[in-house]
């Protein structure tokens, strides 16, 4: 620009300000030195305290900047056009600078803060460039960090500029053929995050090759992709694949890319191409080396699949930026089906609706299914994944709300109530529909988080059982996940020593009935001795029903019972098998089971206690029996030809009345 180079506009901007000032140019030199454009301000600031400079010519001199910051980003915006089709290519979304800089020309807020105030319904995309533009006093007092934006203010004015002389735009991601596709999908509609089994942020080791080492997910083979194709150093290597945590590693990667430049065209070319090749293939030995996620995959059919996470810059084209439950209700209220959303994503940035994202990885996935079928792959050669549906496509989880740029909390409750705009909250708001409304600005409760480190939670268990009292400091300080654990722990315990206590309560009530079955034997075998040695008791006997409980036992010992008698021990002859049977107790009859009991003999009585014998009586003489003579049997009438009206014909056991 005006016969000289520059690293940056801000090495322009501040190299003009120093030779307004009238430095010398060694020291200017500290400026076109300087490799990153964020540091510049910051050695143009040390060189003009080190110089002691008038601050009312500084200030006179930076009134300035504006104009050269907006001369050197229009020079080259227009000589450059790749620049202008990158530009054309956000369509018509809303440019904002959050990277760090001059305030008036960066905006302090962040896209997570943007997307939840366009949410509100008085708040608009023209509303918030009304905000970054106007002057302070009419600004809300909690929006006032809004103001600013210069940066982004002055690209949406060229890009409007620009879209009037070319309707051209190109991807910003390398176009996908979907025709094979179209052809086949169904109408059905499948919905993953990023906690579901086929997402590169899930922890399964694959091998990128047979004589390399093992990696502990697909997100480690992306991140080492880029680090080859950007070419980073190798303390930048170690920070990002050190880790054993594939979401520590990937939000890494994009921040060491994020904040360090490695060249416009490498980096567009990794955003572009590179980065879904490396996707593919990362995914392509995942379900190779794991054949129950290729079950999985294949067990989905000819069905969509969508990936749902939040809409942000880096992962516009990634995900479909929205929730499930948002997405089906906003393709339930426009009537889109499924081959027409799959068309929407396969368009550029520009042509599609308002903040719907590109649902790549849905659609590599599906690129993936079908080629596996295409070689021969039955889903019922593979083995099955003992996992429900909800955790193999992750539903409901709290990635959901996942950004790359920032460290991600899964303990967070914002995750669950978390609200941004989207295509059924552009439309709600458009057509002020009191249901799409409620549809759009529908929460999720959090479930209540439970701590798994079981050492930890022991510790805290054993400190209160020890001290035998609870502390209420030491419960303060315990993060409301570890009193849950606590919680759970306690009733396991409870529940534990109930089975104990209940085990031990059946324990005794067995052994109570065997000792009292044992007592039963022992008084039914005393009876028995008793009666065998000729003894009579005065005693009453035990009943029936205890001594048949010991009719089986015939190996008792009788020497044991030789003190309660007078009489010196004998021992029994040895019965022979039926030769005596203790009675059983006779049942009542019952009236149902008379007909089947005729049939039986009658049991026999128990024998009668036997008694000093008297002499025999004299038998008296019987009465005669009486004889009944038998009846002659009576003549059967003969049978009455004809009946008279009115006549009845008596029988047998009448006449015989």
């Amino acid at each position: 620009m005006q016969g000289g180079r520059y690293r940056s506009v801000e090495h322009y901007a501040f190299e003009k300000l120093l030779n307004a000032l009238k430095i010398d140019e060694k020291i200017i030199e500290k400026i076109q030195t300087t490799v990153l454009p964020i540091h510049v301000g910051l050695v143009a600031c040390r060189v003009l305290k080190m110089l002691q400079i008038d601050k009312e010519l500084i200030l006179e001199k930076t009134s300035k900047m504006d104009r050269w910051r907006q001369s050197a980003m229009k020079h080259k915006i227009v000589h450059n056009e790749y620049l202008q089709q990158l530009l054309l290519s956000t369509g018509d979304a809303l440019l904002i600078d959050c990277a760090e800089g001059d305030r008036m020309w960066t905006c302090r807020s962040t896209e997570v803060e943007l997307q939840r105030l366009l949410t509100k319904p008085y708040v608009s995309p023209e509303k918030i460039v009304e905000w970054m533009s106007a002057e302070t006093e009419k600004i809300p007092k909690p929006l006032k960090h809004l103001q600013g934006n210069k940066t982004g203010l002055l690209l949406m004015e060229l890009r409007g500029k620009l879209a009037t002389a070319t309707q051209s735009r190109i991807p910003l991601i390398s176009p996908i053929n979907t025709s094979a596709m179209t052809s086949i999908i169904t109408h059905n509609v499948i919905c993953f995050t990023a906690e579901s089994v086929w997402h590169p942020l899930y922890p399964a080791e694959i091998r990128p090759a047979p004589d390399q080492p093992l990696m502990p997910s697909p997100a480690h083979f992306v991140a080492q992709q880029a680090v080859r194709y950007l070419g980073m150093n190798k303390e930048d290597t170690d920070y990002i694949l050190s880790t054993n945590s594939s979401l520590e590693c990937w939000y890494r990667l994009h921040e060491m890319i994020e904040s360090k430049g490695r060249g416009l065209e490498r980096e567009q070319s990794w955003w572009m191409e590179k980065r879904q090749k490396a996707i593919k293939d990362s995914l392509q030995l995942l379900l190779e080396q794991h054949p129950p996620l290729l079950r999985a995959l294949i067990d989905t059919g000819d069905s969509m699949l969508v990936y749902c996470s939040r809409f942000s810059s880096i992962e516009a084209e990634l995900s479909i930026g929205m929730r499930e439950n948002d997405l089906r209700s906003w393709m339930w209220a426009v009537e889109v089906s499924s081959k027409q959303l799959l068309e929407l994503c396969s368009r550029p940035m520009a042509f599609r609706p308002a903040f719907l994202g590109g649902n790549r990885l849905g659609l590599i996935l599906m690129e993936l299914r079908r080629e596996f079928l295409l070689r021969g792959v039955f889903p019922q050669s593979l083995p099955e994944l003992p996992l429900s549906n909800e955790a193999v496509l992750g539903t409901d989880s709290p990635t959901e709300n996942m950004v790359v740029t920032e460290p991600f909390d899964v303990l967070l409750p914002d995750n669950y109530t978390a609200t941004w705009i989207n295509p059924l909250f552009l439309l709600a708001k458009s057509s002020n529909n009191p249901e799409l409304i409620s549809m759009c600005t529908k929460v999720k409760l959090a479930p209540r988080l439970v701590t798994v480190d079981d050492e930890k939670i022991t510790d805290i268990v054993q400190s209160l059982v020890y001290e035998g009292k609870v502390d209420e400091e030491l419960l303060n300080e315990v993060a409301l996940e570890d009193l849950r654990a606590v919680f759970v722990k306690y009733c396991t315990r409870l529940r534990l020593r109930k089975e104990e206590l209940e085990a031990q309560h059946a324990n005794m009530q067995m052994l109570a009935s065997e000792v009292h079955r044992l007592q039963s034997i022992r008084r039914g075998l005393e009876e028995t001795q008793r009666r065998e040695n000729g003894t009579s008791h005065n005693s009453i006997g035990p009943t029936t029903s205890r001594i048949a409980a010991g009719r089986d036992n015939e190996r008792f010992d009788y020497n044991d019972l030789q003190e309660n008698f007078d009489a010196p021990p004998l021992r029994p002859k040895p019965r022979e098998r039926g030769e005596y049977k203790i009675p059983n107790r006779k049942r009542a009859a019952s009236p149902i089971r008379d007909d089947k009991k005729k049939d039986r003999k009658e049991p026999t009585k128990p024998p009668a206690p036997l008694r000093v014998r008297s002499p025999p009586k004299k038998r008296e003489p019987s009465p005669p029996k009486i004889i009944e003579e038998k009846k002659p049997p009576k003549a059967k009438r003969p049978p009455v030809e004809e009946l008279s009206d009115g006549e009845i014909l008596s029988t047998d056991e009448e006449d015989e009345n």
